[in-house]
Formats: C-alpha cells, sequence, structure tokens
C-alpha cells in the first residue's frame, strides 16, 4: 500500500517568533472622557462608539456639524449615515434622557446640534428602525452595542422622546426639501430620498411603529407616562396638515417639483389609518376621519392665511391625480360643513349662515376655476356622495358652480336622470332620493335665473316628461309625493298661471312641501375667502364625522283608514230588542255575508275586486313568483308553491318541464315584502322540486351550490333543500316535516271521492279513540290466546317433527331481494355531484 502513496509537492514553513498570535483578545474600548482633537470622521466614529462622556460628545457633535468634517447630512453619503447610526444606537440611548432635560447652556445646544444632525431622511429613517427593533424584542431583554437595557420601556420612552424632537417643526417637510434641492443636485437621488420620507410619514409607518413603542412603553412602565402625539392618529394628522400647508404658503410657487413633491405625499397621506385587530368596516372609517382631519388641517392654515396661500393651494391641486382629486374634494367640503357651518342645535341667524356659505363657495369656485377636473368631480360629488350631506354645503357648491351654464345644465340633466330612473326610485333609499330632489330643484332655480329658455326646454323634453311619469306611478307614496314636489316647482317657473300643474293634495300644503318648493328660489351668491375667518375662532370644531340637516317630515299614510277618519261621526248606538210580535216575522231570514274589509272603504274607486286565486299550473306558479311588485299573487304563488308541485308531480309532465326553471327562481327568489315564512316556504318549493325529479335536480342543485351566482343564505338553502330531500326518499319525511313545517295535502283532487261520498267510504281515523283501544286489545289479549289454542291442537311438542321442503320449494317461500334504487339515485345524483365538485374546489 505504501507505493500507492506519492507525494506531489513538499513545502517548509519557519515560524518566527516574533508574530503575534492568530487568536488574541480584543478588549473593549474603555470609556472615553476627553478628546484631545479631532482629525478625521473615523476618528469621530470611535470616540461615538467608545461610550464617550457628555464633554467628549458635545466636542464630536460641534466638529462633524462643522464645515471641517465635510459631511452632508441630508444626502446621506456614507460617512453621515454611520454618524448617524453611531450617534442614534451606540450614545443617545444613555445620554439623551440627561441631555433633553436640560434648559439652557451647553446642555440645550447639544439637543439643538442632535436635532440638526438628524433632521433629514437618513436620522428620521435610522431613529424609526431602532424603535422598530426595540418593540420587536417582546420577552427577552433588548441589546443596543452590547449594552443591555434593564427596562425597555425607558429605551422606548427616550426613543419616541428624540423622534418626536426631531419631527416636532411644523416646517420640517419644507426644511427636508430645501436641503434636499440644495445638496442633492440631480433629481434622481433627491426623489429616490423623498420618496423614503413619504413611505415612513406619508404611508403611516412612523405612526404605527410609535403607536406599538407607546403600548408597550405604556404597559411595562412602572409610573404613569403620558402618551406619544406620534401614536395619536388625529394629532398626527393635524401636525402632517400642518405641514404641507407650510409647503405651499413657504415654498417656490414657480417650482413644479415642489408640487409633486406636495402632492406625492398627499396622496400617501390621504390612506392614513390604524391596522388594529377591528374589523375593516373600522379601519376604513378612522381612515376616512384621519384624512379629513388632514386636509382640514391644511384648509385651516391656509385660510388664516393671505390670498395668495389660497392661489398658490389650486395650483398645488391640480397636479394631483383623478382620484386624488375626488378624495381631497370629499374631505374639504366635509371639514368645510364641520367647521364654518353650524350644527342644527347652534343657534345661527341668517346672515351668519349666508356669509358662511358665500365663503365656502368663493373657495370651492378657485378651485373649479383652476382646474376643470375639479369641476367635473364637484358635479359628480353632489349626485354622489353629497346627497346625504347638509344641504347648505350642496347649496355653496352649486353656487360655485353657477358662473357656467353648461356646467349647470350637465349637473341638471345627471340630477334629473337619476330622479326618474325606475331603478334608482325602487331601490335607493328615500334620504338618497330626497337628496336629489333637492338638488334638482336648486339646479332648476339657477338655470331658470340664468336662462329661462333652457329650463322650458327641459321641461318639455321626453327625459323631464317621464321622470314626472314614473315618480307618481311609483308604488311607494314617497316617491309619487317627491315628484309632486318637482313637478308642481318647475311648472310655477316655466308656465303660465292658468297652464300650471295643479295636483289639488294636501300634500302640497305642508310645512315640507312649502320647504322643498321654495328651493327654486334660493340664490346664493359668492362671498370671499375671508369671510371664512371670521367665524373660525369663534366657532367650535364640531365632533368627528357629519351630521345632516334633516328636517322633520310627516308622512300622511295613504291608506282606508285616511278615508275612514273623514266620515261621519258616531254620535250613539241604540240596541234595539225585537219581540215576538213584530212585523218583519214573515221575512225569510238570509245568511250573514262574509265580510270584507275593503267593503268599508267610502270610495268605491280604490277598492280591489280582481284578487288573485291560487294557482292550478306550474306557469301560473311561474309567473305568481315572478310577479313580485304584487303582494297578493306573490304570497298566494309562494305559499301553494310546495303543494302544487307535489300534486303535479306525477300527474303530466308539467313539473318535469319546468323543474329547472321552478328551482332557479325559488332560489333566487328575495324576501321584498318581509314575509314572516318566507325562508320556510322556499325551502318547501325547494324540496318538492327536488323530491319530484331527483337524479335530475339533484345534479343541478349541486352543481349550482358552487357554480351559481347566490350569497351565503341561498347557498344555505340550496344545502338544507339537498340534506331533507334525500331523507325525505329515504323514508324520513314525516320527522322532518317540524322543520320545514310543511303539512299540507298533497293528494290530487281529482282522485278523491266528492266530500259526502269521501266521509262515508274513506278509512276511519286510526287515532279515534275507540279503534285504538280495540286494536291494543286484540294485539295483547286475543292474539296471544288464539296462537296459544292453534299450537295445543297440533298436539304435544314431543311428537312435533319439523318436515323438510325441497329446495325448489324453499327457493320459491324465499323473498327476493329488491335492488336497492335509492342508492342509486343519491349516490348519481346528491353525493357523487357534491364530493367531486368540492375536490375540484379544494385542489384548485
Amino acid at each position: 500500500m505504501d507505493e500507492l502513496l506519492v507525494p506531489v509537492s513538499t513545502t517548509t514553513t519557519h515560524s518566527k517568533h516574533d508574530h503575534h498570535d492568530q487568536l488574541h483578545v480584543v478588549k473593549a474600548h474603555e470609556q472615553q472622557s476627553t478628546v484631545s482633537k479631532i482629525l478625521s470622521v473615523t476618528e469621530a466614529l470611535d470616540i461615538l462608539r467608545s461610550r464617550p462622556t457628555q464633554e467628549a460628545l458635545r466636542q464630536v457633535l460641534w466638529w462633524v456639524s462643522g464645515v471641517r468634517s465635510g459631511l452632508n447630512f441630508n444626502s446621506q453619503d456614507p460617512q453621515a449615515s454611520q454618524i448617524i447610526h453611531a450617534l442614534v444606537n451606540d450614545v443617545l440611548p444613555d445620554h439623551w434622557r440627561s441631555i433633553r432635560e436640560e434648559k439652557a447652556g451647553d446642555g440645550r445646544k447639544t439637543r439643538d446640534v442632535i436635532i440638526s444632525i438628524l433632521s433629514n431622511v437618513g436620522g428620521i429613517s435610522t431613529i424609526t428602525n431602532c424603535v422598530q427593533f426595540a418593540v420587536t424584542f417582546k420577552d427577552r431583554p433588548v441589546e443596543v452595542s452590547q449594552i443591555k437595557l434593564s427596562s425597555r420601556a425607558a429605551l422606548l420612552e427616550d426613543l419616541l422622546s428624540l423622534l418626536e424632537s426631531v419631527l416636532e417643526p411644523d416646517n420640517i417637510l419644507l426644511s427636508i426639501w430645501q436641503a434636499l434641492a440644495t445638496s442633492c443636485p440631480h433629481s434622481t437621488r433627491r426623489w429616490l430620498l423623498w420618496k423614503e420620507l413619504v413611505a415612513l410619514l406619508g404611508n403611516g409607518r412612523v405612526l404605527s411603529i410609535a403607536s406599538q413603542a407607546d403600548d408597550i412603553a405604556t404597559q411595562e412602565s412602572s409610573t404613569m407616562r403620558k402618551r406619544s402625539w406620534l401614536s395619536d392618529g388625529s394629532k398626527y394628522s393635524s401636525w402632517l396638515g400642518r405641514n404641507l400647508s407650510r409647503l405651499i404658503v413657504d415654498g417656490q410657487n414657480n417650482d413644479s417639483e415642489v408640487r409633486k413633491a406636495w402632492a406625492h405625499i398627499l396622496e400617501r397621506a390621504m390612506t392614513l389609518g390604524h391596522a388594529g385587530e377591528g374589523a375593516l368596516l373600522l379601519c376604513l372609517f378612522q381612515a376616512k376621519i384621519l384624512a379629513e382631519q388632514l386636509i382640514e388641517t391644511t384648509f385651516h392654515s391656509i385660510i388664516q392665511g393671505s390670498s395668495p396661500a389660497v392661489e398658490r393651494y389650486c395650483s398645488y391641486t391640480a397636479v394631483l391625480r383623478g382620484s386624488s382629486k375626488k378624495a381631497v374634494v370629499s374631505s374639504l367640503l366635509l371639514s368645510l360643513a364641520k367647521v364654518h357651518l353650524p350644527t342644527p342645535h347652534e343657534a345661527a341667524c341668517d346672515q351668519e349662515i349666508s356669509r358662511s356659505i358665500g365663503g365656502i363657495a368663493a373657495l370651492v369656485h378657485a378651485l373649479a376655476k383652476y382646474d376643470r377636473a375639479i369641476t367635473d368631480v364637484l358635479v359628480e360629488w353632489l349626485s354622489g356622495d353629497g346627497l346625504l350631506q347638509d344641504l347648505r354645503i350642496r347649496r355653496a357648491v352649486v353656487a360655485a358652480l353657477a358662473e357656467p351654464m353648461d356646467v349647470i345644465e350637465t349637473a341638471l340633466s345627471d340630477s334629473l336622470c337619476a330622479f326618474g330612473d325606475k331603478i334608482h326610485i325602487k331601490h335607493t333609499p328615500i334620504l338618497h332620493q330626497e337628496g336629489t330632489t333637492e338638488n334638482l330643484l336648486l339646479l332648476a332655480g339657477y338655470a331658470h335665473r340664468k336662462d329661462p329658455q333652457s329650463l322650458v326646454r327641459t321641461a318639455r323634453s321626453s327625459l323631464y316628461l317621464n321622470a314626472i311619469s314614473n315618480r307618481l306611478a311609483a308604488s311607494s307614496p314617497r316617491a309619487s309625493i317627491l315628484g309632486m314636489y318637482v313637478g308642481t316647482a318647475v311648472s310655477e317657473l316655466v308656465d303660465s298661471p292658468d297652464k300650471r300643474i295643479n295636483f289639488s293634495s294636501d300634500e302640497l300644503k305642508t310645512a315640507e312641501a312649502q320647504r322643498y318648493l321654495s328651493l327654486v328660489k334660493i340664490r346664493d351668491s359668492l362671498g370671499s375667502v375671508d369671510d371664512l375667518k371670521k367665524g373660525k375662532d369663534a366657532k367650535k370644531p364640531a365632533a368627528t364625522g357629519t351630521e345632516r340637516n334633516v328636517a322633520v317630515r310627516q308622512i300622511k299614510p295613504l291608506s282606508s283608514n285616511s278615508h275612514a277618519s273623514k266620515g261621519s261621526k258616531v254620535i250613539s248606538i241604540e240596541e234595539v230588542e225585537s219581540g215576538s210580535n213584530s212585523e218583519d216575522d214573515d221575512l225569510p231570514v238570509y245568511a250573514k255575508p262574509d265580510s270584507d274589509v275593503s267593503d268599508s272603504d267610502e270610495d268605491p274607486t280604490v277598492i280591489n275586486r280582481d284578487k288573485p286565486t291560487p294557482p292550478v299550473y306550474i306557469t301560473d306558479l311561474i309567473s305568481g313568483l315572478r310577479d313580485t311588485e304584487n303582494y297578493d299573487r306573490h304570497t298566494l304563488a309562494l305559499t301553494h308553491a310546495s303543494s302544487l308541485i307535489r300534486r303535479k308531480a306525477s300527474f303530466g309532465t308539467e313539473v318535469t318541464d319546468n323543474a329547472q326553471d321552478l328551482a332557479s327562481i325559488l332560489t333566487g327568489l328575495q324576501d321584498k315584502w318581509n314575509l314572516d315564512n318566507f325562508e320556510e316556504l322556499r325551502l318547501q318549493g325547494m324540496i318538492a322540486v327536488l323530491v319530484a325529479q331527483p337524479l335530475e335536480m339533484g345534479q343541478w342543485f349541486s352543481g349550482t351550490y358552487f357554480n351559481g351566482d347566490y350569497s351565503i343564505s341561498q347557498r344555505a338553502a340550496i344545502l338544507s333543500t339537498l340534506g331533507l330531500g334525500a331523507r325525505e326518499l329515504a323514508g324520513y319525511g314525516k320527522e322532518d316535516a317540524a322543520l320545514t313545517k310543511s303539512n299540507q295535502d298533497t293528494s290530487f283532487p281529482t282522485k278523491q271521492l266528492p266530500p259526502k261520498l269521501h266521509a262515508l267510504y274513506a278509512s276511519r281515523d286510526a287515532t279515534a279513540p275507540l279503534t285504538a283501544a280495540s286494536k291494543q286489545l286484540d294485539q295483547s289479549i286475543l292474539r296471544p290466546m288464539a296462537l296459544n289454542a292453534a299450537d295445543a291442537l297440533t298436539g304435544p311438542s314431543a311428537l312435533k317433527i319439523r318436515t323438510f321442503s325441497s329446495r325448489m320449494q324453499v327457493e320459491k317461500k324465499r323473498t327476493k331481494p329488491i335492488p336497492n334504487a335509492l342508492a342509486k339515485v343519491v349516490a348519481d345524483g346528491f353525493f357523487l355531484p357534491l364530493t367531486g365538485r368540492f375536490g375540484l374546489y379544494t385542489q384548485g
């Protein structure tokens, strides 16, 4: 084996005794108390990392912040980033608490130098990362540069205090942008740093991390502490709004990059919200409130300034994207209504309200005049989000849009289309319809004052005539009354006195009707933005959210009771006793007619004699189920659906031909009339269709459950139908009758005898007391006695032998097995379709 090992090469090394060992102990830096002289950034870093005293720290800070260091903290060069990292992670956790408590002298100067060094993108990012690092360590001591802290709450409190001090000024965004514009000549690097700042402040990263840190510090702290304003969404939004307003007021108006930077951070800040454990709707509502507070603070600062500040804001808003413009305009109008318009509970004179409306209209007009897209957003707001808002803020918007006639015509046309749409009339909440009516009357008044002939053409158009006709023909009394209001008000504007519409209804004499009819006479003038400054300081901000000034409306019921109330008054009732010697003894006695509620109505024109009858054909049943507008017919069809389907299942081909149509209608049926037993009736009908055609409809229901566009309740009804239908096919229908309340008589009428013969020849009820008692005696006494007697006649048991039969005789007497047809139906129609589609969905 030795000859197989051949050396390739040989190398000889000589060790030198003067060399150090490769493994040596590195001693930690001792605390450095004095600094002789700093010559480079490396020496400054070594001092910061060696636990310096306050005097050494002060000397290092003065040197790195001076011109000799050559450091540019705003552009985030590598050496400046190392200084910031060492300062935040190594030094300030030990020294910041003592530095911030000094109010004057060298301590105050040191604090100002630290804040100036950290007032940039790199400093804010480093502090935020350090806070996040401390937050993530929940179950073990926090280590910062190998210094174990006994209390994580103290560290978080110091870091939050440092971050508050850096972000406290209202011009921090303006200062950072001006510093970036000076230190970063290349726009690409400048925009990268600005986007990083937007990700920290605009996207809510600082807000969320500060909230977590504040909660942990409050829980782990042994003493009471004041919560940080960085963790409060309202205060944070107000601070951000003040910074955005300073960016507009003090920024360069002719600089397009400033506008883009402002628009970029505003678009991100409009989505601020808390991502806690609450529901999604609560998070969205919180985000909406924060956006409103952001816009409110921004505009309050601008309005309190000079008029050029408002003009600047108009130029800044034009840079926003379409969706952002819509959000900003909506939040702006809500904030203006909340701050400058008195609430319904506050006493305010008409002159003050008119001045506030004029000031808001002037501000909105300035925005719309500068940017045509804002005009389109305002028109859309009137017919959308603004329907539920205060009428006074909508008056201001209409007054702001009143200058160009084409805008008024467009808004009037949109409101008229929505007002007369049949789907809008049937399905839109009545509050939205009332808002649409108010907008329509306001716009009609402005259009008449601007161009009377334009309103005349609109009133003669098919769009207007169809809208009024649809309103008057609506099934809802409230919708019809709103149509009367619009028809009467527009007719007073365009028609002569002898040709005006007169509905002769008491509804047009109420105070509410007069309020609606007076909307066409409202004319708000454009004021000045300065009008908003007068009432701002004296007015206390309203509560979060918006309140709509809804007038009290009294709806008079249109029913038979209203007619009955106008009838004659009953003075007295006298009871007359008839004696045996009456003159009317020879008159024939007739039976009392059936009582009819409709006969008590005094007006015969409103009595409905055409009452529907229960359906007797499947086609009539389908028509009745689809006729959701006729309450009586629809209810009768739904009530008799199950019994009719079961009777027709084995009689003709009506159910077979229309099974899928019936199942589709019943599955997608909606409870429009709020019936008490709607779910039971629908389920009974679906089970009846399934039992009538189990194989075909079982596959159909199984496929519809997975592929159909139905709600959760409808899918649950499908599963209930499959389960209860399968049990009924297996013979457990009577046991499940209590679940579906299906106790109808499903026997077909032609298979029954006439009533008299049926009562005579039909079998008596087995549950009758006498029949039950006789059967019980027969089974318990007579039958055992007869068996014993027959056994005794055959002789003693010992002589009894068993007779053996041939194989053929045994096979003849043996009961033949019955094929299980139910298993095939249940497998092919219920089980396999459900499990197969469930497997496809789980694997997909």
